[in-house]
């Protein structure tokens, strides 16, 4: 839940939705995002995880439009590993099931072959219930190891939408050099009318999506440290263990395991191991050599660090425009020690 001033308050004309309905990962949401003002009592009672920043100057555009969107990708992370969660619960589910079935029973699996010149469902396996359930349980613990890729997938999403707002109100490093000449003369004529508005937003949409596909072969924890530079953010005030680098550490470490799976490996490399069992491993506790066995607790923990990242995001967007919140929090100390003298 994300506390705002106005719950009305109408979006930026320069704010592009980073989460569009065109993206998978976007769909089944079941725990939505909720906006409460912070006139509001209910934001009292239920402690907001997120806050928004409102824009009194322009340069603060990218600021608001930022803070406005970490909710919803909050709810992203959460709703991803929900339906992986799911997954898992019911491929559980369904061994208990095939177990208690009779039998003279039994489970039949069907996919398209091409008879007589067409396509038709075609029985490709049939497993009596005892059977039926010994393979369940095999692939329960394979599902986690999947929805780690998607997860990571969904971080890669956010960091790059993250980007994109920041070089939007920013743009000249993306428009640099005589190949992009006209797009620049499209920045510089995009107030002129609607249509050249939209020219503009389809020249930047080219533009930016050529970029983040060259930008993603340099890799995602390189890009976040590279997102944190160029938009003049630091680590939040109050946190003392970790830092930017830390937390590109542990992306390098997920991208790593959704590598293994991606690409079908079952032994741990020397990269997943070194990177695992370390004071900012999450719960990786892989080991070199070893048998690949991802678990659910590793699902859990790359959520629960996706969860925090956000936070980090939200607290130094914060701090950006107000500084850090521990001198805020002395400044007000010392205002009502004042008072009581």
């Amino acid at each position: 839940m994300t506390s705002s001033d106005n719950r009305d308050s109408p979006p930026l004309a320069s704010t592009k939705d980073p989460l569009p309905s065109g993206n998978i990962r976007a769909r089944a949401t079941f725990v939505p995002h909720v906006r409460v003002p912070w006139t509001d009592g209910t934001a009292a009672i239920v402690e907001p995880d997120n806050m928004i920043w409102r824009a009194s100057r322009p340069e603060e555009n990218w600021i608001e439009d930022s803070t406005a969107k970490i909710g919803e990708w909050r709810a992203l992370v959460r709703n991803v590993y929900l339906r992986w969660a799911l997954t898992i619960n019911a491929s559980a589910k369904a061994e208990e099931r095939y177990r208690a079935l009779p039998s003279d029973q039994a489970l039949t699996t069907s996919s398209l072959r091409v008879v007589d010149g067409a396509p038709r469902q075609v029985e490709i396996a049939r497993w009596p219930g005892a059977q039926a359930a010994e393979h369940y349980a095999a692939i329960t613990p394979l599902i986690a190891a999947y929805g780690v890729a998607d997860l990571y997938g969904a971080l890669e999403d956010i960091i790059f939408d993250f980007y994109e707002i920041v070089l939007r109100q920013n743009p000249d490093s993306l428009l640099r050099g005589d190949e992009y000449r006209p797009l620049r003369r499209l920045r510089a004529q995009r107030g002129a009318s609607p249509e050249a508005e939209k020219a503009w937003r389809k020249a930047w949409d080219l533009r930016f999506t050529t970029w983040r596909r060259k930008r993603a072969y340099d890799g995602l924890p390189d890009v976040l440290v590279a997102l944190y530079r160029h938009a003049g953010l630091q680590r939040p005030s109050q946190y003392s263990r970790t830092d930017v680098v830390d937390w590109a550490r542990s992306l390098e470490m997920i991208g790593e395991l959704r590598h293994h799976v991606v690409h079908g490996a079952a032994i741990v490399s020397d990269k997943l191991g070194a990177l695992s069992n370390t004071a900012n491993s999450l719960t990786f506790d892989f080991v070199t050599g070893a048998a690949l066995d991802v678990r659910l607790h590793h699902l859990q923990s790359v959520e629960c660090f996706s969860d925090q990242l956000l936070t980090a995001f939200n607290i130094s967007l914060m701090e950006k425009v107000l500084g850090p919140f521990r001198e805020i929090a002395r400044r007000s100390d010392d205002r009502k020690g004042q008072r009581n003298e």
